[in-house]
């Protein structure tokens, strides 16, 4: 901690990440402490991450290392994936440093450190990470494989940029020669370039975002898991690539999702394409007064309370078939046509839903036993997770017990069913659950969804 809060690391990166020959160079204490830091530090805790576990597997760089997993046929998805995007930032950074643009090298950095490796990587593999079977000992060696691959390289290219934080961690996680100083540049591989796989990762990404939108909307978290998701695409080809599915459906944290190809180029077809495939929406008519007004005049009060009246579906079928919709109202009758209409559809209930360009994510509200059960487990994983960090645990590290106090006896019930899934996430060799407040060591009052609940571990 003290060689990120003090470093003169972070100053060097900040104003190289900053200087942009656009724009003044002016410096700002709050913004060097805000995204420059949290690069530096997230890159900081991916090396302690990949340590800690790497250690506990017993890891050994010199036999496994890349050529191994890539001879042995190891590589999955992610990492694919991964040393595919990783191709394409030493070629940047290269370029970049070379045209002494320094700036578009550390954006580029950034975002393979924080969007890539923290926020997609990381997430898609811990789960294999935490199984400590020995039946799945290959597969999380291949992972630390690639992380020990991924970040040796990020190293390297920072360094001119930030020398001393980089070299320490090069020095406690590699250490192949005596200083990062040593390596060679690295060099593009067009061996490990996929673009299919990067396109596939960028599209469930993308669906991933939404979903998570959706949550916000219907204010679930994203932890806790929800029953199904609906996902409309025009080109959903990205889920035919082998070991794409299980990804994205562990991403979306949902018992199993859909998939509906829609095809559209007005947005009478959408609605009616939506509605075919039974997709959860509710169509919606307006009038656009300013096209319909001049032709009734004061009749438009009438106008709009019989277009009220009449069946959407009916009308929008009509639009479609002879691209006009005759509505009789009070005294008269009208041809409404497209251009006089404006067509738009909610979410049916039970939904929430979140769209971008021709992707439509759509996701479960309700919640029954069983899910609510399993987003309390999560929520309580999360939190002794934390109180293990705070009270300086290592994270391989099994301890004896977990405890959880203040339960109801319904709770407690549910939970237990869920033993043994809490006592793999926290890594603990038994759990108690109680109604008491008993007074334990290491402990702490959590607050989840109005309830005060006190946990310990030990």
């Amino acid at each position: 901690k003290l060689l990120l809060d003090n470093s003169v690391d972070l100053v060097r990166f900040y104003f190289i990440w900053k200087s942009s020959p656009i724009e003044s160079l002016n410096f700002s204490l709050n913004e060097m402490s805000s995204r420059p830091y949290q690069i530096v530090s997230t890159l900081y805790y991916l090396h302690i991450y990949f340590k800690q576990n790497s250690s506990f597997d017993k890891f050994e760089k010199d036999t496994h290392h890349l050529q191994w997993i890539i001879k042995n046929n190891l590589l999955d998805l992610a990492g694919v994936w991964l040393l595919s995007k990783l191709q394409n930032l030493v070629k940047v950074v290269t370029v970049a440093f070379e045209r002494s643009r320094f700036h578009e090298g550390a954006k580029a950095i950034e975002e393979f450190i924080i969007n890539y490796m923290s926020q997609t990587y990381v997430p898609i593999t811990r789960n294999d990470i935490w199984d400590d079977n020995r039946a799945t000992l290959i597969h999380r060696l291949m992972i630390y494989s690639v992380l020990d691959y991924a970040l040796k390289q990020i190293d390297i290219m920072l360094h001119p940029l930030s020398p001393f934080i980089t070299d320490y961690l090069y020095l406690t996680c590699f250490a192949s020669k005596k200083s990062v100083l040593l390596e060679n540049w690295p060099k593009y591989d067009s061996s490990l370039v996929n673009t299919e796989v990067e396109h596939a990762f960028d599209k469930l990404k993308e669906v991933v975002s939404l979903a998570n939108s959706a949550r916000m909307k219907a204010q679930l978290k994203r932890r806790w898991p929800i029953k199904e998701a609906l996902i409309c695409a025009s080109d959903p080809k990205f889920l035919n690539i082998s070991g794409i599915s299980e990804v994205l459906r562990n991403q979306l944290n949902v018992e199993k999702y859909t998939i509906v190809n829609i095809y559209y180029k007005t947005a009478i077809e959408k609605i009616l394409s939506l509605l075919e495939n039974h997709v959860p929406i509710v169509p919606s008519v307006r009038l656009v007064r300013k096209k319909v007004a001049p032709q009734v005049k004061s009749n438009i009060g009438r106008v709009i309370q019989a277009l009220e009246k009449i069946d959407v579906l009916e009308l929008i079928t009509h639009l479609q078939s002879s691209g006009r919709y005759s509505l009789s109202y009070e005294g008269g009758e009208i041809d409404l046509t497209p251009t006089d209409l404006e067509l738009s559809y909610d979410v049916d209930e039970g939904y929430a839903m979140s769209e971008r360009d021709n992707i439509m994510v759509f996701v479960t509200t309700k919640r029954d036993e069983g899910l609510t059960a399993k987003g309390l487990l999560r929520d309580l994983a999360r939190n002794l997770q934390q109180l293990r960090k705070e009270n300086g645990y290592n994270p391989t590290d099994i301890l004896s017990s977990a405890y959880i106090g203040n339960l109801e006896d319904e709770e407690i019930s549910i939970l237990t069913q869920l033993r043994d899934e809490l006592m793999y996430l926290v890594r603990v060799r038994s759990v108690i659950f109680s109604k008491e407040s008993l007074d334990m060591t290491n402990s702490k009052i959590v607050d989840l969804e109005g309830r005060k609940l006190k946990i310990s571990i030990e």
